[in-house]
Protein backbone atom coordinates (compact mmCIF):
# COMPACT_ATOMS: atom_id res chain seq x y z
CA UNK A 1 0.00 0.00 0.00
CA UNK A 2 1.24 3.13 -1.52
CA UNK A 3 1.55 6.45 1.33
CA UNK A 4 -0.49 9.18 -0.47
CA UNK A 5 1.55 11.50 2.01
CA UNK A 6 4.40 13.58 -0.49
CA UNK A 7 7.54 13.22 0.37
CA UNK A 8 9.65 15.86 2.54
CA UNK A 9 12.97 14.81 2.81
CA UNK A 10 14.33 16.97 0.10
CA UNK A 11 12.64 20.30 1.38
CA UNK A 12 14.19 23.25 2.91
CA UNK A 13 13.76 24.25 6.32
CA UNK A 14 11.70 27.24 4.86
CA UNK A 15 9.83 24.69 3.09
CA UNK A 16 9.07 22.52 6.20
CA UNK A 17 8.12 25.31 8.05
CA UNK A 18 5.54 26.63 5.52
CA UNK A 19 3.85 23.22 5.55
CA UNK A 20 4.07 22.92 9.23
CA UNK A 21 1.98 26.14 9.04
CA UNK A 22 -0.34 24.89 6.26
CA UNK A 23 -0.86 21.67 8.28
CA UNK A 24 -1.71 23.00 11.60
CA UNK A 25 -4.52 25.66 9.95
CA UNK A 26 -5.80 22.76 7.80
CA UNK A 27 -6.30 20.66 11.24
CA UNK A 28 -7.64 23.61 12.79
CA UNK A 29 -10.17 23.80 10.05
CA UNK A 30 -10.99 20.23 10.35
CA UNK A 31 -12.02 20.21 13.88
CA UNK A 32 -14.10 23.13 13.35
CA UNK A 33 -15.79 21.07 10.70
CA UNK A 34 -16.39 18.04 12.14
CA UNK A 35 -17.19 19.97 15.74
CA UNK A 36 -20.10 22.17 13.15
CA UNK A 37 -21.15 18.63 12.50
CA UNK A 38 -20.78 17.20 15.40
CA UNK A 39 -23.12 20.09 16.92
CA UNK A 40 -25.79 19.50 13.97
CA UNK A 41 -26.33 15.83 15.06
CA UNK A 42 -26.91 16.53 18.22
CA UNK A 43 -29.32 19.40 17.44
CA UNK A 44 -31.18 16.78 15.43
CA UNK A 45 -31.04 13.81 17.79
CA UNK A 46 -32.24 15.84 20.72
CA UNK A 47 -34.96 17.51 18.77
CA UNK A 48 -35.72 14.64 17.46
CA UNK A 49 -36.61 13.38 20.83
CA UNK A 50 -38.38 16.15 21.55
CA UNK A 51 -36.10 18.95 23.16
CA UNK A 52 -33.89 21.37 22.91
CA UNK A 53 -29.78 20.89 22.94
CA UNK A 54 -29.96 23.76 25.32
CA UNK A 55 -32.45 22.19 27.55
CA UNK A 56 -30.74 19.12 27.84
CA UNK A 57 -27.38 20.63 28.34
CA UNK A 58 -29.22 22.88 31.34
CA UNK A 59 -28.68 26.03 29.72
CA UNK A 60 -32.72 27.04 29.29
CA UNK A 61 -34.65 29.26 31.97
CA UNK A 62 -32.05 31.08 33.60
CA UNK A 63 -30.26 28.15 34.98
CA UNK A 64 -27.16 28.45 36.79
CA UNK A 65 -25.97 30.84 39.52
CA UNK A 66 -28.16 33.67 41.18
CA UNK A 67 -25.98 36.59 41.26
CA UNK A 68 -26.10 38.43 45.30
CA UNK A 69 -28.39 40.96 45.67
CA UNK A 70 -26.06 42.85 47.57
CA UNK A 71 -23.37 42.88 44.80
CA UNK A 72 -21.00 45.76 44.74
CA UNK A 73 -22.06 46.79 48.22
CA UNK A 74 -19.02 48.06 50.51
CA UNK A 75 -19.24 46.04 53.68
CA UNK A 76 -18.84 47.07 57.14
CA UNK A 77 -15.79 45.29 58.46
CA UNK A 78 -16.74 42.44 60.99
CA UNK A 79 -12.89 41.48 62.15
CA UNK A 80 -10.12 44.09 62.67
CA UNK A 81 -6.61 43.25 62.98
CA UNK A 82 -4.06 44.46 65.42
CA UNK A 83 -2.79 46.51 62.88
CA UNK A 84 -5.80 47.90 61.26
CA UNK A 85 -6.37 44.86 58.83
CA UNK A 86 -9.95 44.54 58.08
CA UNK A 87 -12.18 41.17 57.09
CA UNK A 88 -15.67 41.58 56.17
CA UNK A 89 -15.96 37.74 57.18
CA UNK A 90 -17.26 36.80 53.30
CA UNK A 91 -14.18 34.87 51.02
CA UNK A 92 -11.12 33.13 52.13
CA UNK A 93 -9.85 34.14 55.37
CA UNK A 94 -7.07 36.48 55.21
CA UNK A 95 -3.55 35.32 56.40
CA UNK A 96 -2.93 37.64 59.55
CA UNK A 97 -6.04 36.00 61.16
CA UNK A 98 -5.27 33.06 59.85
CA UNK A 99 -1.24 33.59 61.74
CA UNK A 100 -3.17 34.81 64.94
CA UNK A 101 -5.47 31.86 65.18
CA UNK A 102 -2.63 29.29 65.08
CA UNK A 103 -0.81 31.42 68.23
CA UNK A 104 -4.11 30.52 69.60
CA UNK A 105 -5.96 33.67 69.56
CA UNK A 106 -9.29 33.43 69.48
CA UNK A 107 -11.46 35.02 65.97
CA UNK A 108 -13.78 36.79 68.58
CA UNK A 109 -11.39 38.64 69.99
CA UNK A 110 -10.96 40.97 66.52
CA UNK A 111 -14.60 41.43 66.33
CA UNK A 112 -15.84 44.98 64.80
CA UNK A 113 -17.52 46.58 67.27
Amino acid sequence: MASKLPNIDNLSLADLTELAARVQKAIAAKKDEERGETLNALKALAQSKGYSLDELLGKAGGAGRRQRSDKGVKLKPKYIGPNGEIYTGRGPTPKWLKSLERKGEKREKYLAK
